[in-house]
C-alpha cells in the first residue's frame, strides 16, 4: 500500500509541478532568510551574512533537482522534455519534416486501407453471442475440392449425435419477392432454421422473431423478420408493420418483428433484406424436397463448440457420424468428408477457408514491402539530417550529453515523425476505406462493404507507426551517437564531414529501395499481365450485342404452368421486335453469381456405383436456340431446339470435356446417362459443344452440359437477347414487353454481357487487384525516385569542393554529367540485379503456396517469370531513377569552381 501511495503522489505531483515548485522555492527562501537572521544576531554585516548562509545551506539548484526527483516521476518528466526539444528541432526544419511526414503518411495509409479490408473479413467478429466458439460445418466432397452445403436430413442426425458443439443451426440466402399489395420487390432472404436466432444470440428491435419448432414443415409457420435497414428504407421505420400481412413469393406471411441494427445476417458479403422459416422457401416452391431430401445439400450450417474443444476434436467427432451416415445412406452419404471452420476463415463461403489468409498475405506482404520502402526513404532522410546535425551532437556530447541521451532524443524525433505520419496515413487510410465502400459489383445486388474504424485498426495503426518510427530511426541514431566529438569538430571546423561511412550506407539504403520497389512493381506488372491474358483469352462464346434480363415469377406466386405459359409468351414477343436477331431463355449466366450446382453423373458403364465414384459435373437448363444466341459452336449433333419437350425423350448437350471424360476415343452422340441417381432416367446425348467457361474467368478447361428447360421447370430464367440495336434500346423493348404480361413482375440485373463479365466470377477481382497492386507500384517508384534523388542531391552537396577543383582542372560539363549519373545507375544496377532475384523467389513461392492450397494460380499466375512483365518493371524503374539522377547531375554541371573553392 506504500508503493501504491508514493506511486499515486509522484504521479500527482506531475501534475501540479508549477504549484509544487513555487511551494519549494518558498520554503527554501524561508530557511535562507531563517539563517541570515541568525547571522545578522552574531553580528554579521547583512552582505556577510546572507553569503554565509548560502555557503552553509549549499547550492540551490542542487537542491530543487533533489527535490523534484524525489517528489516527481523524472523519467516522465525527461520524456516530455525530448518531445518539446524534438517539436522544437522538427519546427525548425519545415521542409524535412513535411517531407518525412507525407512519405509516411502515404506508406501507413496503404497498410491501413488493406489491414481494413483484412479485419473485416479475418478479425472482425459477427455481432452474435460467443463469435470465438462459432464455426461453419461443411461437407468436403473429394468430387468437388472445396466445401459445400448440408441437407435437413443429415443437418439433424448431426444435432442429434453431436457431442462437440452446444447448437447447430442452417440457413440459406436467396432472393425473393415481397409485396405489399403493390409491385413486388426483389430482396435478400436469409431462409433458416427455427432456433437460428436463438443460438446465435440475437434479440428483436421490434416484435419478436423465429421460435424454434417454426419452419419444419413445407408451406407451414408463414411469418417474416425484416432486417434493419430494409425495415427503415421500405417501411420508414414504421414500428404498426408487426403484424400486417405481407406476400412473399406470392405467399401470405406475417411480419412478426424486426432484427436489431447491429445485426446484418450471416452471410458476411451481403446484408438480409428479410428473414424467413425454412419451410416457406421449401414451401413457395423453392425447393419442396429441401426438408427430407439427403441430396438436397443448400444449407449453409452454424455451430458453437463446447468450450474446451478444439476444432481438430470436433471434426473428428462429426467424422464418427458422418461414417455412420455413409453406411445407412452409401447412396448419398458415402465417402463425404467433414470440414470444421472458424467462422471468420469461412467467409463468404466455406471454400474460401483456404484462399482467404493467403490472398491477405499477398496483399499485405505487397503494401508491407511499400512501407519498408518508406521506412528505407525516411531512414535516408534522417542519415542526411544528421550529417548535417554532426557538430551539433558533437558539441551536446562535448558538453556532458551522453550517447545514451543523444540516441533516446533522435529515436524521440523519430517516433514524433512516425505518430504524425500515422495520423496522416490514418486519414489517408480512412478516405480509400471510403472509397472502397463505393465499389459495386454489376447488378442490383449490393455488397456489404463498410469498413468501420474499430479497436483492430486503431491497435494496427498504432503498431505500424510504432514499426515505422523505429525502423526509421534506429540507424541513424545509433550512427550520429558512435561518431567522435573530436574528429567530428575537427571535420566540421572547415564546413564538411568527410566520413565515407555515412555515404556507404545511404549507398546500401537506396540499393534495398531499389530493390524492394522493383518486387512491388514485378508484382503488380504480374496482376496486369494476368488481366490482359484474361481479357484476350477465348471465352467460348460471344458476349458482344448480347444483353441479359433476369426474372422469377415465383416472387409473384406463379405455379409451373403459369410460369411456362408467361416465358413462351415473352420469348415470342422478344423475338418479334425489330432488330432482334436471336433470344433465349437460360437458368444462369456465365459466370454469374449463382449456378445449377453439380451433378452426379453415371455413364452405361458405370451403372450400380455409389455416387462418391462418379464424376460430378456442373450444368445449365436452357431453351431453343441457346446456343445461336450466345455463339456456342456445335462441334457435333444438334443443339437442343423445339423438338425437345416435356414429354419426350430426355436429352442433353455435353462439352468436348466431358464427352472425352465419359466417352474417352468415341463418338459421344447417342450415348446416354444418368444424373442425381444411377437409377435415374437415361438423358440422351444429341450434341456436344465446344468448351465455353462458365464458372470463373481464370477457370481450367472442366466438362460441363446443358438440358433443356422444357423438360427441368425453374421459375428463375435469364433471358438473353441477340440485337443490332443499342443496349439502352433493348432493354427498353423488352421491359416493354414484359410489363405488358404482368406489370408487378420485378426485371433485375439487366445488363448487357460485356458489364456482366465485370463481376465478381468474371474480371472484378482481377481487375481489382491489378489496379490495387499497380497503385501500389506506383507509390514504391514514386518512393524509390524520391530517395535516389536525396542521395545523390546530398552526394553532389557534400562534394561541391570536390567537383569544384575537377573543374578547374579541366573537366567539362559532360564529365561531371557522367560521373554523377554513373554514381546513380550503380546503385539502380544493385537494385535491379537484388530485385529480380527476390522477386523470382517471391514469386515461386507464392505459386507454391496456391497450389499447396488449392487457390487458382492463373489469378496471379506468379508461377511464370514472364519476360514481359520483368522487363517492363526494370525499364520503368530505371527510367525514373535516371531522371531522378538526372536532376542533380545537371546541378552539379552549373557548380562554380571558384566560388567553390572560396566557399571552402
Amino acid at each position: 500500500m506504500d508503493r501504491i501511495r508514493i506511486f499515486l503522489s509522484r504521479c500527482a505531483a506531475f501534475f501540479v509541478k508549477q504549484r509544487l515548485d513555487a511551494d519549494l522555492d518558498e520554503e527554501l527562501q524561508t530557511h535562507i532568510d531563517f539563517a541570515v537572521e541568525e547571522n545578522l544576531k552574531s553580528g554579521m554585516s547583512p552582505q556577510q551574512a546572507r553569503t554565509s548562509a548560502l555557503r552553509a545551506f549549499g547550492g540551490m539548484t542542487q537542491v530543487k533537482e533533489r527535490r523534484r526527483v524525489q517528489r516527481g516521476l523524472p523519467f516522465l518528466e525527461v520524456f516530455v522534455q525530448d518531445i518539446r526539444f524534438a517539436l522544437r528541432q522538427l519546427g525548425k526544419s519545415p521542409g524535412f519534416t513535411a517531407t518525412a511526414v507525407l512519405t509516411l503518411a502515404v506508406g501507413i495509409g496503404a497498410n491501413t486501407a488493406v489491414f481494413s479490408i483484412v479485419n473485416s473479413f479475418l478479425f472482425r467478429p459477427l455481432p452474435v453471442k460467443d463469435p470465438a466458439h462459432l464455426v461453419v460445418i461443411a461437407y468436403q466432397d473429394p468430387k468437388a475440392n472445396y466445401p459445400h452445403e448440408l441437407s435437413n436430413a443429415d443437418l439433424q442426425d448431426f444435432q442429434a449425435h453431436s457431442e462437440v458443439t452446444s447448437d447447430m443451426t442452417a440457413f440459406l440466402v436467396n432472393f425473393a419477392g415481397l409485396s405489399t399489395g403493390k409491385r413486388s420487390e426483389r430482396v435478400l432472404v436469409t431462409f433458416a432454421k427455427g432456433n437460428y436466432f436463438s443460438s446465435l444470440g440475437i434479440q428483436p428491435a421490434l416484435g419478436r422473431l423465429f421460435l424454434p419448432r417454426e419452419g419444419e414443415t413445407p408451406g407451414a409457420d408463414p411469418v417474416i423478420v425484416l432486417g434493419y435497414s430494409y425495415w427503415m428504407r421500405r417501411f420508414n421505420g414504421d414500428p404498426s408493420i408487426v403484424g400486417k400481412s405481407v406476400d412473399l413469393n406470392g405467399m401470405p406471411a406475417t411480419v412478426i418483428g424486426v432484427v436489431p441494427k447491429t445485426f446484418f445476417g450471416t452471410f458476411y458479403i451481403v446484408e438480409s433484406d428479410a428473414y424467413a422459416p425454412l419451410g416457406m422457401f421449401a414451401g413457395s416452391g423453392g425447393s419442396p424436397t429441401l426438408l427430407t431430401d439427403r441430396k438436397d445439400r443448400q444449407l449453409r450450417v452454424l455451430a458453437h463448440l463446447l468450450p474446451g474443444v478444439s476444432i481438430q476434436t470436433a471434426r473428428t467427432s462429426l467424422q464418427l457420424t458422418a461414417n455412420n451416415l455413409a453406411r445407412a445412406y452409401p447412396e448419398t452419404d458415402a465417402g463425404l468428408q467433414m470440414d470444421v471452420i472458424p467462422e471468420k476463415l469461412a467467409r463468404p463461403e466455406a471454400s474460401s477457408a483456404s484462399a482467404w489468409p493467403l490472398i491477405a498475405a499477398v496483399f499485405l506482404g505487397l503494401v508491407g514491402l511499400v512501407l519498408i520502402v518508406t521506412c528505407v526513404n525516411v531512414t535516408n532522410l534522417l542519415l542526411s539530417r544528421a550529417s548535417i546535425r554532426a557538430r551539433e551532437m558533437a558539441v551536446r556530447s562535448a558538453l556532458g550529453a551522453s550517447r545514451l541521451r543523444l540516441f533516446r532524443q533522435l529515436l524521440t524525433e523519430s517516433f514524433l515523425l512516425s505518430t504524425f505520419g500515422a495520423m496522416g496515413g490514418a486519414a489517408i487510410g480512412v478516405g480509400l476505406m471510403k472509397w472502397i465502400e463505393t465499389i459495386r459489383l454489376p447488378g442490383d445486388a449490393a455488397l456489404r462493404t463498410s469498413q468501420p474504424f474499430d479497436w483492430h485498426m486503431f491497435l494496427f495503426v498504432a503498431l505500424v507507426a510504432a514499426v515505422a518510427g523505429l525502423l526509421a530511426g534506429l540507424v541513424p541514431a545509433l550512427r550520429a551517437t558512435r561518431t567522435d566529438p573530436n574528429d567530428t569538430l575537427r571535420e566540421t571546423s572547415r564546413g564538411f564531414t568527410g566520413s565515407a561511412a555515412p555515404n556507404r550506407l545511404r549507398s546500401a539504403l537506396v540499393i534495398a529501395q531499389t530493390a524492394g520497389s522493383l518486387v512491388v512493381l514485378i508484382m503488380a506488372a504480374l496482376f496486369l499481365r494476368s488481366l490482359q491474358r484474361a481479357e484476350k483469352a477465348d471465352l467460348g462464346f460471344k458476349p458482344d450485342h448480347l444483353v441479359n434480363f433476369t426474372m422469377d415469377v415465383q416472387e409473384l406466386g406463379y405455379d409451373e404452368q403459369r410460369g411456362v405459359n408467361f416465358y413462351r409468351q415473352l420469348g415470342d414477343r422478344v423475338r418479334a421486335l425489330p432488330g432482334i436477331q436471336s433470344a433465349a431463355f437460360a437458368y444462369s449466366i456465365p459466370m454469374g453469381y449463382y449456378g445449377a450446382g453439380l451433378n452426379a453423373l453415371w455413364s452405361e458403364s458405370q451403372r450400380g456405383l455409389p455416387a462418391n465414384k462418379v464424376t460430378s459435373v456442373r450444368f445449365n437448363m436452357v431453351d431453343a436456340d441457346y446456343f445461336r444466341t450466345m455463339g456456342i459452336e456445335i462441334v457435333s449433333g444438334r443443339a437442343i431446339d423445339d423438338r425437345d419437350r416435356s414429354n419426350t425423350q430426355l436429352v442433353a448437350v455435353i462439352n468436348e470435356n466431358l464427352a472425352r471424360e465419359l466417352w474417352p476415343g468415341k463418338d459421344a452422340i447417342g450415348h446416354d446417362f444418368r444424373r442425381l441417381s444411377g437409377d435415374g432416367p437415361d438423358i440422351e446425348v444429341v450434341g456436344v459443344a465446344k468448351y465455353s467457361k462458365v464458372n470463373f474467368i481464370a477457370e481450367d478447361p472442366a466438362p460441363y452440359f446443358y438440358v433443356p428447360l422444357t423438360q427441368n421447370y425453374t421459375s428463375v430464367r435469364v433471358l438473353h437477347v441477340r440485337s443490332t440495336l443499342l443496349p439502352a434500346e433493348v432493354v427498353r423493348e423488352v421491359e416493354a414487353q414484359a410489363r405488358a404480361l404482368d406489370a408487378n413482375l420485378p426485371v433485375f440485373d439487366v445488363m448487357p454481357m460485356t458489364e456482366s463479365l465485370e463481376g465478381g466470377n468474371g474480371f472484378f477481382f482481377l481487375r481489382l487487384a491489378a489496379t490495387f497492386a499497380g497503385t501500389l507500384g506506383g507509390l514504391s517508384l514514386l518512393l524509390a525516385v524520391v530517395g535516389m534523388y536525396g542521395v545523390i542531391s546530398f552526394s553532389v552537396n557534400e562534394r561541391v569542393r570536390d567537383i569544384g577543383v575537377r573543374m578547374a582542372l579541366g573537366a567539362q560539363h559532360q564529365n561531371i554529367l557522367v560521373m554523377v549519373l554513373r554514381q546513380g545507375m550503380k546503385l539502380v544496377a544493385a537494385g535491379l540485379a537484388l530485385g529480380v532475384a527476390l522477386s523470382v523467389g517471391l514469386s515461386r513461392f507464392v505459386a507454391g503456396l496456391l497450389v499447396n492450397t488449392g487457390t487458382l494460380d492463373p489469378l496471379v499466375n506468379t508461377g511464370t517469370l514472364d519476360p514481359l512483365a520483368y522487363a517492363s518493371a526494370s525499364l520503368l524503374l530505371v527510367a525514373v531513377a535516371a531522371l531522378a539522377c538526372y536532376i542533380p547531375a545537371r546541378r552539379a554541371t552549373s557548380i562554380d569552381p571558384m566560388q567553390a573553392l572560396r566557399t571552402e
